[in-house]
């Protein structure tokens, strides 16, 4: 668990490495962990949280070497991870040996052990030398590989000495903390007041350390027949390409890290020497344990988010709307100015009568719905007017399929939307105040230009289409001529899978939101208009009794031709949402108890698993996530025929569709079911 924020870091420094942020960012917090944890290691009176310290220390020191992001530094930093838990966990055993024999684990009383337990402390005297960088240890090799990286380091060709300096502090303090250790616990006269008389545990208690401390001596005698196979695996896992020429030897010859490591020895002696002035120094300064330290610094953190939250969030739509497109508006304007100047050329060409009535209408519902938004019910229909002209120009630019899914959209959302706007007042609440509306104005003018002149710029750039790619391979490659269908369920299947997951999101947000407001829905709305009252027409409630069952005809037909012709999952999913939106008005809350589900989670789980598990059975013939199978198969009295998984991907698109409506259809009956109840109650 202690290795699995390091363990992280490695997995993703191929994905995040490589720059200047995560060069300062990483390093630098290496390099304070490493010389904070290894000064406060070495004041710690409790064994344990000197080899805590000692831990937070090392884990620095390998944050700093996957920070200084070459591929000999990555290499190093893999090495020390295993070094370093060989050493330490064999030295968190035996401290947990001495703290059982001894009954206590503060070293101002646990002292002169190696006379009672000279096994057990020949062992931790060696793993702490590993800790320390003695050489013949295993700590050695990847302190010398440390100590090698932070010579001539790129980023600090003008202070080229600051990282030795500090890798040279650190392994001082490094040799300091670990002699203290050794000298403290098993040496330096005789124990105080034990709750315990020591000796040696038994002899299987101290297998798990000698085995460990056995590994110690072996790699950093064999680096080449030990560790170096597990070395060159692992770490070519984490470059994820081809590793750099290094080798594992006790000796290079006489260099800089090799002085460095001479340095940091004499050094870490010399300081432990000095460690009665030193502790006399600590004792002076003001008491604060880390934990109280944490809690201040989370009380402070957590009172600046309160405000920032109180701030931000306080429950209008109108100031998230406007924070959001401010702060797109103020990134967006940064990147377009400080890019390469772009050159607009708009080549205008002459259009038929048909294109300007669709712009003039086009241009009516917008500007309609935006001058009328407080009227709910007008604002509504025109902005079904914007959809419906935007479902012609697909049909004009001979989208057959978007146009088809366009309408079926647009004719559920806007029915829908009419089905909420029954809980809601007629118009919006009065006006807002003069700057408000000169503020929302101005954001969107600039939201719109922005997007107008990012729109014109994508238009005059040259660009190479792919269409070309989609034409030749949808028959050989997905088994249909419906080039559109083949892309959504094989060529970007897992785009549509994302796009259903978040559907199901939708709709499991939607049925938790209906379902809490049917236990607070009052009996009247703000206009004082009972919300319990529904109008059930004759006509439409016997129309109703043949339209579903021709809705799903045509739904299935959708279905099943959607691979070869404009259809699919999708639309047909829309097609039968329709009906049930239409059944919805007809019969009410009869309706939403009789037809609709209680628990939709299952059918969206259902419509996720067909979906995913069309997908995973092609990893059962060596293929790629979501590869499309298809052949012709030939039936007695019907003939050839074709069959392609991608309709089993096509039926769990139209099951989430579905259920996405029916969800929002259930919740509305509950809501008005709870909301006559209340009428009938009064």
């Amino acid at each position: 668990m202690v290795k699995a924020g390091v363990f992280l870091l490695a997995r993703l420094h191929p994905a995040l490495g490589g720059t200047d942020l995560w060069f300062w960012l990483v390093s630098g917090t290496g390099a304070v962990t490493l010389l904070y944890s290894a000064a406060t290691a070495l004041f710690r009176h409790d064994i344990k949280g000197l080899l805590a310290y000692s831990t937070i220390s090392h884990l620095g020191l390998i944050t700093l070497l996957f920070g200084l992001d070459t591929r000999l530094s990555i290499v190093a930093g893999v090495f020390h991870i295993i070094n370093h838990a060989i050493f330490k966990a064999s030295l968190f055993m035996a401290a947990g040996v001495i703290d059982h024999e001894c009954g206590t684990r503060d070293m101002r009383r646990v002292n002169g052990m190696f006379k009672r337990m000279p096994i057990t402390g020949s062992l931790a005297i060696i793993a702490a030398a590993s800790m320390a960088g003695v050489p013949l240890m295993n700590g050695f090799l990847s302190k010398e590989m440390f100590f090698a990286e932070t010579v001539g380091h790129p980023q600090f060709e003008a202070i080229s000495w600051l990282l030795p300096v500090v890798a040279t502090i650190a392994g001082v303090l490094a040799v300091a903390y670990s002699l203290r250790f050794v000298h403290d616990v098993f040496f330096n006269g005789e124990p105080i007041d034990l709750p315990r008389q020591p000796h040696e545990p038994p002899r299987w208690m101290r297998a798990p350390i000698e085995l460990l401390v056995l590994l110690c001596l072996l790699v950093g005698v064999f680096p080449q027949l030990t560790v170096a196979p597990l070395l060159k695996v692992a770490a070519a896992a984490t470059l994820q390409g081809p590793l750099p020429a290094f080798e594992l030897a006790l000796w290079h010859g006489f260099n800089r890290p090799l002085m460095m490591s001479l340095l940091a020895l004499a050094g870490g002696v010399f300081l432990y020497a000095l460690r009665a002035p030193l502790f006399a120094w600590q004792a002076q300064l003001p008491t604060m344990h880390p934990r109280t330290a944490f809690e201040r610094a989370y009380r402070v953190l957590a009172n600046a988010a309160r405000r920032g939250v109180a701030l931000l969030d306080n429950g209008s739509l109108q100031r998230y709307n406007a924070l959001l497109i401010g702060f797109v508006l103020v990134l967006g304007s940064w990147a377009f100015f400080s890019g390469e100047k772009a050159s607009i050329r708009i080549a205008v060409q002459a259009a038929d009568e048909a294109a300007y009535l669709a712009l003039f209408a086009l241009l009516l519902g917008s500007v309609g719905a935006t001058l009328l938004y407080r009227k709910r019910l007008l604002a509504v229909l025109l902005v079904g007017v914007v959809g419906l002209v935007v479902a012609m120009i697909f049909i004009r630019l001979s989208a057959p399929d978007l146009a088809l899914t366009q309408l079926a959209v647009e004719t559920g959302t806007i029915v829908l939307m009419l089905l909420v706007l029954y809980y809601l007042p007629a118009r919006t609440a009065p006006g807002s105040s003069a700057s408000r509306l000169v503020r929302d104005v101005l954001l969107a003018l600039f939201a719109g230009g922005g997007l107008m002149l990012v729109t014109l710029q994508m238009l005059a750039t040259p660009f190479q289409t792919i269409s070309g790619f989609y034409l030749q391979e949808s028959v050989p490659g997905g088994g249909g001529t419906n080039v559109v269908n083949v892309i959504l369920v094989d060529f970007r299947g897992f785009d549509t899978l994302g796009e259903i997951s978040v559907l199901v999101i939708v709709a499991l947000a939607s049925h938790a939101l209906l379902d809490r407001l049917t236990l607070i829905a009052p009996r009247y709305d703000s206009d004082g208009r009972a919300w319990a009252r529904e109008a059930h027409p004759l006509f439409l409630s016997m129309l109703m009794r043949l339209l579903p069952a021709l809705a799903l005809t045509v739904s299935v037909y959708i279905l099943l031709r959607g691979h070869n012709l404009p259809g699919g999952g999708f639309v047909a999913g829309l097609i039968t949402s329709v009906a049930l939106v239409v059944q919805y008005l007809a019969n009410g809350n009869a309706f939403a108890h009789r037809r609709m589900p209680g628990n939709p989670a299952a059918l969206l789980a259902l419509g996720l698993a067909l979906a995913t598990g069309v997908g995973m059975a092609s990893w059962l013939f060596d293929r790629p996530f979501l590869t499309t199978a298809h052949g012709h198969v030939s039936l007695p009295l019907i003939g050839e025929f074709e069959l392609a998984s991608a309709m089993i991907f096509d039926l769990g698109v139209y099951l989430v569709v579905v259920t996405v409506v029916v969800t929002v259809l259930s919740g509305l009956g509950l809501l008005s079911e709870r909301a006559h109840k209340h009428e009938v109650a009064g």
